[in-house]
């Protein structure tokens, strides 16, 4: 912002700009912020969508041909995170297509233990060296943090023989293939119980027959805490896919996050026990967890999956579900944990009406709710996107009007660091929101919970292909080769 606000009243100049320099700059934040939701609400009636956010974000020109000049900078970072989202096997074949095409231009991912990888002290430029996962994103981000590369994930994906791969790509070793079996494990404990619950179902229909519906209604039949259990994640997690099951061991920072079941908390299992972030004080950090059973206790999809026991710190016993219930995209543990540069990954896209597919009328109650939990989630990660950038830009106008009237440097920075701390934004942090088109209708009808080698590879063409349409608007300071799209063996093999 170069000059101050458009009808903004001259102020005094800087040498009698003193005791109520404070008050003048609020009132300017407060004002550039309610011009924002005005001209938005004016503009864009009604709800904020995707389209009205990134136009807000980006300001692209559509011509196609944009030269670098037009490209949103990304300055030289010291910490990059990846935060991966939730949305079962489908959402983490979309993510190991955006980490492919992280990697085509330019990414490297720190993965492996402390005893079996050289130990450097700060991550290279380019290098992602932190994970955040939440649900099946918790599998993905393991996966890295463990060091397994993306040829050994994508073969493993797929069932495909490794015979073609070069020796390092299976460094640790060849990554074991996740299984229905392996993921959707009966809850022997509960067989029982179940088998009463086929009695009482039988006494409810009969009720019905006889135009009874109080006891359907009030739900008391329903008793089942879920159909399966994660333990046969966990068992694959901690005897087939990790050196150590401790989250200190590892060169990367890796994060999952579950919520506690009989609490309003969200809790992010890792290496450090930081403070709840200001804007959500009933965030729990825990240490104590192995990595294996965070993984449980995030995919714990409530109806398919049964809560997941875990004992948290003060040695308490406590029932975790999927981490994405009460906190979809959780982009601030990446910032909690010093990231400047956070590339966030997830699958949230609601349907947009095609003419050759027609309305989700036509396909039943199943994409009916899908679409109706998308649109509730595309809202809050929206909503999140917004106000973020209604912060930066009120602290960058406070900036720019500072600049102008010629306050000092020094008084400034004081200005603006003691803005980043109310409004708890960091304006060293960049982040890149990567999912699918709204057009890519195949990815919204594909199986949530598929292993289908076929339809995975074809998610994992669609991860990729979203990211690089969104990475080629920005030009990374870092990257010092500009890496042609589709160049490596991998993006062949995809495409």
């Amino acid at each position: 912002m170069d000059s101050p606000h458009p009808g903004q009243v001259a102020l005094r100049p800087a040498s009698t700009y003193k005791s109520d320099v404070y008050a003048e700059l609020i009132f300017l934040v407060l004002l550039q912020d309610f011009a924002i939701h005005s001209l938005i609400s004016i503009v864009f009636p009604g709800a904020i969508n995707s389209s009205t956010v990134i136009s807000i974000m980006l300001r692209q020109e559509d011509n196609p041909q944009n030269h670098s000049e037009n490209k949103i900078k990304i300055g030289s970072k010291r910490k990059i995170a990846f935060v991966c989202s939730g949305g079962a096997t489908k959402a983490g074949a979309f993510h190991l297509g955006v980490a492919l095409a992280l990697k085509e231009q330019g990414f490297k991912f720190l993965g492996g233990t402390r005893a079996s990888t050289q130990i450097h002290s700060a991550p290279e430029p380019m290098e992602i060296s932190t994970y955040v996962g939440s649900s099946a994103g918790s599998i993905i981000s393991s996966y890295l943090a463990a060091g397994y590369s993306l040829e050994n994930i994508f073969s493993s994906f797929l069932g495909k023989d490794v015979a073609h791969l070069d020796q390092r790509d299976l460094y640790p070793k060849r990554l074991p293939r996740l299984t229905y079996q392996k993921m959707f494990k009966l809850r022997s404990s509960s067989l029982v119980g179940q088998a009463g619950q086929l009695t009482r179902l039988h006494k409810i229909f009969s009720s019905l027959v006889d135009a009874h519906w109080e006891d359907l209604i009030q739900f008391k039949w329903l008793k089942v805490s879920g159909l399966f259990s994660t333990a046969g994640i966990e068992q694959y997690m901690r005897e087939e896919v990790l050196f150590s099951n401790q989250f200190q061991d590892y060169l990367a920072d890796l994060f999952i996050v579950a919520t506690q079941l009989d609490h309003s908390r969200k809790v992010v299992f890792g290496k450090y026990n930081f403070q709840p972030p200001p804007h959500d004080l009933s965030c729990q950090y825990e240490s104590n967890a192995l990595i294996s059973d965070a993984c449980a206790a995030s995919t714990a999809l409530p109806v398919i999956f049964s809560p997941h026991l875990i004992k948290t710190q003060d040695e308490k016993e406590s029932y975790f579900i999927d981490g994405e219930i009460r906190d979809t995209l959780s982009s601030h543990v990446a910032v909690d944990n010093g990231a400047d540069l956070v590339i966030a990954s997830y699958t949230h896209q609601p349907y947009h009406l095609s003419q050759e597919l027609g309305s989700l009328t036509n396909y039943g109650l199943p994409s009916i709710v899908i679409q109706s939990i998308y649109l509730v989630i595309e809202q809050k990660i929206n909503n999140h996107i917004y106000n973020k950038q209604s912060q930066r830009n009120a602290i960058s106008s406070v900036s720019d009007y500072c600049k102008s009237v010629g306050l000092s440097e020094e008084h400034r920075r004081m200005i603006c660091n003691i803005l980043e701390k109310e409004f708890h934004h960091r304006m060293d942090v960049d982040t890149i929101y990567i999912h699918p088109k709204p057009t890519d209708s195949r990815l919204f009808f594909g199986e949530h919970f598929s292993l289908s080698p076929k339809k995975m590879a074809e998610i994992v063409r669609s991860g990729f292909h979203a990211a690089i349409d969104t990475l080629k608007k920005y030009e990374f300071e870092d990257r010092k080769v500009e890496h042609a799209i589709g160049s490596s063996r991998m993006s062949e093999e995809i495409n």
